[in-house]
């Protein structure tokens, strides 16, 4: 009995010490001109041996974020983002009442587009910076970076950024 109850005391230590999957994006807000490149950053530890699956995905905005950029936000967004301050109009939403798509996969050295993306100069740069040669007015929104490895579940395996593309 003694012996089980070590081997559990044992793992539970080694399990602590483990950190698990971690994905971060140094960068939460990335203004960038239209026609012109930028690199959204994503940078991932893991305790895993295996290759991790890199993957980007598009969450458009809630709402139109131009009007507030040019100063014309609803009072309606004002006044319900002043009543909860961790809520944002214009991010936080339901997927189902926004777009959202993959832009681009990455296993081991094969880079796969999404289809709204094919044609275009984007690509995984690095182990899983998103590099996108021509920003276009579609291109505005969340861009999240999802880590995936077979072993290594435990941790947080994305995170996001938001773009914002200017004239």
């Amino acid at each position: 009995m003694d012996r089980v109850l070590l081997r559990w005391i044992v793992l539970f230590c080694l399990t602590a010490m483990v950190k698990g999957l971690q994905v971060t994006v140094p960068d939460k807000k990335k203004v960038a001109m239209l026609f012109q490149p930028t690199v959204l950053r994503c940078h991932f530890s893991t305790s895993s041996h295996q290759p991790a699956v890199v993957q980007w995905k598009f969450k458009s905005y809630c709402q139109d974020r131009m009007g507030e950029s040019l100063g014309m936000s609803s009072t309606r967004a004002q006044s319900l983002s002043k009543r909860n301050l961790e809520w944002d109009p214009y991010l936080d939403c339901l997927d189902s009442r926004r777009t959202v798509r993959v832009v681009a996969s990455k296993q081991g050295s094969a880079i796969t587009l999404g289809d709204f993306y094919r044609g275009r100069e984007i690509t995984i740069v690095h182990d899983a910076d998103l590099h996108i040669g021509k920003l276009m007015w579609g291109d505005s929104g969340l861009y999240y970076c999802i880590i995936t490895t077979p072993d290594d579940l435990e941790g947080k395996n994305e995170d996001s950024v938001e773009l914002l593309v200017l004239e």
